[in-house]
């Protein structure tokens, strides 16, 4: 048993180093040189150094590219300081939001499906925005100030908010 491991090891060992060999072999005639490194040159200072070297930052003259601004510049993450208030709005550390575009529909109105089924359209587009929501990481931006309230657009990684409610059938300003 352990001369077979053996042999298969050496027959490996055997197919591998033919591979190189034969790779080496038309290396060479195909006319390129093995090993032969880049030469530096010589008003140049070497790229790796074997001792610490402190850098000299006026001596660099690279461009500073300054950081792009944040199109969400306000980050919330919706825990237990989130609470949600209407259809279209929230609180987030006693400061009130609410979300563009979507439609404030009274948490106790009564609709009719179009199988004439009556359903609780407010509760249900109030608990979509809730459960949207909960435990999410938020990335806002302000669209208008107000006084008391700050309408802002939303986004979940990376993915608009309203788009999110309008999968779950939440009626949407302007539709």
């Amino acid at each position: 048993m352990v001369r077979q491991i053996a042999i298969l090891l050496f027959q490996i060992m055997l197919v591998i180093g033919f591979g190189i060999a034969g790779m080496r072999i038309a290396s060479f005639f195909n006319g390129e040189d093995g090993y032969e490194t880049a030469a530096l040159a010589a008003n140049t200072e070497m790229l790796w150094t074997t001792s610490p070297v402190k850098v000299d930052i006026r001596r660099q003259n690279y461009e500073r590219i300054p950081t792009p601004p944040d199109p969400y510049p306000l980050k919330i993450h919706a825990d237990q300081r989130l609470r949600v208030v209407a259809s279209n709005r929230f609180t987030f550390k006693g400061q009130e939001f609410r979300l563009a575009g979507v439609e404030d529909i009274d948490r106790n109105r009564v609709c009719a499906g179009a199988d004439g089924r009556r359903y609780a359209c407010g509760l249900n587009a109030f608990k979509a925005l809730e459960n949207r929501l909960r435990g999410k990481y938020l990335e806002c931006r302000v669209v208008e100030e107000g006084v008391a309230v700050q309408t802002v657009e939303c986004g979940i990684k990376g993915q608009d908010v309203r788009a999110l409610l309008q999968e779950r059938t939440m009626p949407v300003a302007g539709r």
